[in-house]
């Protein structure tokens, strides 16, 4: 069996673009943050003739899907939006001409921030996208929040019904990773039995075929007892502060997950993040559960021994 592997790429990120050079012929796909949706359904094309030539040098056309989210990933962005329906036609034939214009086979939707009373809004908005394109010869790959059971009450990820969206794209993209996050306490980023959890949850709502699992490559560091959010950092910059502060990385058996901590002056910081070790066992389990691949977030973020063992896992 092969897998779809693919990574995001943000469209100024340089790093990304030395991994992209480096690494591409890792991946089958690449999704480049090129496209915004307003609220009033207006697109705005980030992409430059620059970025896309740079692509076209490791990736075929084929193979590009670039990621469609609301600006600025403002919550009230995605339920304005999902309230007009002369924004959601805009925003369709908008989208529509662009993917014709450039020839792209297909966008990645990513809206995010829905609330639970526009479940049904949501869904129709997916079916009509995915209708206008399939009429196309397009596709399109859904983004959704990660979720362990029909929890239809929580505001992240309620109004995301699996089953039906399911039946209506061509792969779902599921986000399993910010279990903990900047504004609450510190913690593994995607402890493996939680992601173990989404999946059995997705595989009971959407066909395995379809599902291709998000797995995040970066960290997040929190200062201990203190109000302020914790801030996000890449494998690299970690590697830097473990190195600057003298201090080893440590490994929770519970959440299969590293994480270190330092000292700086009176503060104590905490970092918890992925690495190849940590990577390596979620990339096992889209092998045993035969999903469709995964979808790495970000290039550019990574421990770059990832590489060296991606495809020991499972085949391009």
């Amino acid at each position: 069996m092969s897998y779809q592997l693919m990574a995001y790429h943000l469209i100024n990120s340089s790093a990304g673009m030395e991994s992209i050079e480096k690494y591409h012929r890792y991946l089958n796909k690449v999704l480049p943050s090129w496209l915004e949706l307003d609220s009033n359904g207006s697109l705005e094309i980030k992409q430059s003739a620059l970025s896309a030539e740079k692509l076209s040098l490791y990736f075929e056309k084929s193979s590009i899907i670039p990621l469609l989210q609301n600006k600025e990933l403002d919550s009230a962005v995605s339920n304005r939006l999902l309230s007009e329906k002369g924004a959601q036609k805009k925003a369709i034939d908008r989208l529509l001409l662009y993917l014709q214009v450039y020839g792209f086979p297909g966008i990645n939707l990513d809206l995010e921030g829905v609330k639970k009373q526009n479940e049904s809004n949501f869904t129709a908005f997916v079916e009509e996208i995915t209708t206008a394109l399939h009429q196309h010869n397009f596709d399109l790959y859904l983004c959704v929040p990660a979720k362990w059971e029909n929890n239809g009450d929580s505001s992240w990820s309620g109004a995301y019904n699996y089953l039906a969206l399911g039946e209506l794209v061509d792969k779902i993209i599921i986000m399993a990773y910010d279990y903990h996050w900047p504004g609450g306490p510190p913690g593994a980023i995607a402890p493996l039995n939680w992601v173990q959890d989404v999946i059995d949850y997705a595989i009971i709502n959407i066909p395995l075929e379809k599902i291709i699992l998000g797995i995040g490559l970066y960290g997040y560091e929190w200062v201990i007892n203190s109000e302020e959010p914790g801030r996000g950092l890449t494998y690299p910059q970690i590697k830097s502060l473990q190195f600057k502060y003298n201090t080893v990385i440590e490994w929770d058996q519970d959440s299969f997950s590293p994480y270190l901590r330092y000292q700086e002056g009176q503060q104590e910081h905490e970092i918890w993040f992925e690495n190849v070790v940590s990577i390596k066992e979620k990339i096992k389990l889209v092998k045993s559960y035969q999903l469709a691949g995964a979808a790495f977030w970000r290039l550019g973020q990574e421990d770059q021994r990832l590489w060296g063992i991606i495809n020991e896992v499972i085949p391009l």
